[in-house]
């Protein structure tokens, strides 16, 4: 990233935001400067994957003002702690790139690699952000609300899986992928949103799980910290993996 650009897109992504509105500001401001700043225009890395997080925040934005989550003040502040995630990866590169977490530096370094997909660029931000920043993200969001003793939050938590099935065909169309060609419905078409719905279902599931040990560790801090090194590492290996992966479900 040019210097310039890199510094005004830590500006746009600050101060860490206290609402889904304001969260869906910052992400069009960033995936309007991202696509202003670089070669590859909209199909930037960084606007490809921020144009991808502001359809799916603002689909979670309105089914918590529809009333369709049990507990939404447990998902909105879910909503707000993991949006803040991305957008602090944002800052520390443009403080220091060596500083970013090593998963979003793949997307950050390759951001106008022309030999990238927007379709790779997106898959590239969503492993960073769902399998690294979802389940520490939860942990941040039991600090201020509480974990219940039910199932309501869990339950809620996977109502967004259904909002990326539904999001889902719409999603590889808009980003181009390879197997988004041809009618709706086709055999590739249904092939391609199950294995798709698999995938959230599976990798979001264990970030819960993540995320659960940790909150029930007998040293909290300490595990948060193992936990964070663990799952940049792992992220950062798909995320180089899927940068030019031949295939890709999403």
């Amino acid at each position: 990233m040019a210097a310039g650009s890199t510094q005004r897109l830590a500006e746009l992504a600050a101060p860490d935001p206290g609402s889904i509105p304001e969260v869906l500001e910052r992400l069009e401001k960033i995936r309007d400067h991202a696509a202003e700043t670089s070669l590859l225009g909209e199909n930037d890395g960084i606007a490809c994957f921020s144009k991808l997080y502001h359809i799916i925040t603002a689909n979670v934005g309105d089914t918590a003002d529809s009333h369709g989550f049990a507990d939404p003040e447990f998902l909105i502040r879910l909503d707000i702690e993991f949006a803040t995630r991305y957008f602090r990866a944002l800052q520390a590169y443009a403080r220091d790139m060596d500083s970013a977490p090593r998963c979003w530096r793949v997307l950050f370094d390759h951001r106008s690699d022309l030999d990238v997909r927007p379709v790779h660029f997106a898959a590239v931000g969503v492993n960073a952000h769902v399998n690294y920043d979802l389940a520490l993200a939860l942990v941040s969001t039991w600090t201020k609300v509480p974990p219940d003793d039910g199932r309501r939050q869990l339950a809620d938590y996977r109502r967004i899986n259904d909002i990326f099935a539904k999001e889902m065909d719409g999603l590889r169309e808009t980003f181009r992928s390879l197997i988004s060609e041809g009618e709706d419905g086709n055999l590739w078409d249904r092939l391609a949103n199950r294995a798709s719905d698999l995938l959230v279902r599976f990798t979001r599931d264990l970030a819960w799980d993540e995320a659960t040990d940790i909150w029930k560790a007998r040293d909290r801090d300490r595990a948060r910290a193992r936990s964070d090194r663990r799952l940049d590492a792992a992220a950062e290996i798909i995320g180089l993996g899927l940068l030019r992966a031949p295939f890709l479900p999403v």
